[in-house]
């Protein structure tokens, strides 16, 4: 079989964004922790300090944790108990927010503890986007299956009689309130001296705009606050994207794909590759397959169980790879995620 491989920067494809409604963010599985799915996806985002424009957001979710647990895909932050950063004692002047935490730079957000995340990408001409809700994922839990690089999420739903309005239907069969965006986040970025300041849509939730100061060779400093609550990132690279020999291989065809492999040529350059396989959107529902490795791994592994259950209808719906890097930071919400660098178009074989 001849091998087809495009690879793109996400940068020059350009990305479409759609504002979800922002009192209606959970009556539907969509699935907030990640990209599978339309959760109560943040849009809007008014650039301060010199920020530029008031463009659109996206849709997806945050997130926060607590205890670590370490894998070859690197460590992850899992729970909402106390962790690094953990919330603040006490309540003096001078305290730290309720729900600070500081973000670990090559640690990851479990899927289902995540409440939001924080991405850094469109290199040369750059946006940060963040998209953040005020709990967990209802409909997610923990991996169904699971090897050292990837976990498969099996959305299973719930059976509930006459929750009320605002109250959805949650795994445990429990109606429980409905995740919603937060209107009042607001996100500073710095780099290189320089500092830019943005906040959510009042209306919508989430924050996009462009970004006008550092450059792909740049480590950017990030505060993310809502509420009582606060997150810190030390200065973080971003992603080159400069991925050797990168394919994505399939034992099957796009009906049936059978286990995945994606591999490169692994450098010391840092970071991630990661992805995340949505069910077919004909199907809908959070049911999804994300996996993860250091870059200095040069492959990942999805075993075909974990691969066959999200090709249906019209099969296989890969979305490319992402070169990141990666911070994890704790709040008593949940846990939230930071992702800079950009995503990879390269589809199986």
């Amino acid at each position: 079989m001849n091998r087809f491989l495009r690879l793109l920067s996400a940068s020059t494809l350009g990305l479409a964004f759609v504002a979800a409604c922002s009192d209606d963010s959970g009556s539907d599985p969509g699935g907030q922790a990640g990209e599978s799915g339309s959760g109560a996806g943040g849009s809007g985002g008014s650039a301060g300090k010199g920020g530029s424009g008031n463009l659109p957001g996206g849709s997806g979710p945050g997130g926060a944790g607590g205890t670590a647990a370490g894998s070859s895909a690197g460590g992850m932050v899992s729970g909402s108990g106390s962790g690094s950063g953990g919330e603040a004692e006490g309540g003096g002047a001078g305290a730290p927010p309720i729900g600070s935490g500081k973000a670990v730079i090559g640690r990851r957000c479990a899927v289902e503890s995540t409440i939001g995340v924080v991405q850094l990408a469109g290199f040369p001409e750059p946006y940060v986007q963040v998209t953040l809700y005020d709990r967990k994922d209802p409909w997610l839990t923990e991996p169904e299956l699971v090897t050292s690089t990837c976990a498969y999420h099996h959305y299973t739903p719930g059976v509930c009689q006459g929750c009320e309005a605002g109250e959805v239907c949650s795994d445990a069969n429990e109606c429980v309130p409905e995740p919603r965006t937060v209107k009042d986040a607001k996100l500073t970025v710095s780099a290189g001296g320089q500092e830019r300041e943005y906040v959510a849509n009042p209306q919508l939730g989430g924050i996009y705009s462009t970004l006008d100061i550092g450059d792909e060779g740049s480590d950017y400093a990030m505060t993310l606050s809502w509420g009582e609550n606060e997150v810190t990132l030390s200065p973080m690279p971003v992603g080159s994207g400069d991925i050797t020999d990168l394919a994505v291989d399939i034992e099957g065809d796009s009906s049936a794909p059978g286990a995945l492999d994606a591999t490169w040529e692994p450098t010391q350059q840092g970071g991630f590759l990661r992805t995340r396989i949505p069910m077919n959107h004909h199907a809908a529902g959070p049911t999804f397959t994300e996996c993860a490795a250091p870059e200095s791994e040069g492959a990942f592994h999805a075993d075909a169980e974990m691969v066959d259950p999200l090709a249906v209808v019209t099969g296989l719906e890969f979305q490319g790879v992402e070169h990141l890097y990666i911070a994890a930071a704790e709040t008593a919400q949940g846990c939230v995620e930071f992702r800079f660098g950009p995503q990879l178009f390269v589809f199986p074989e």
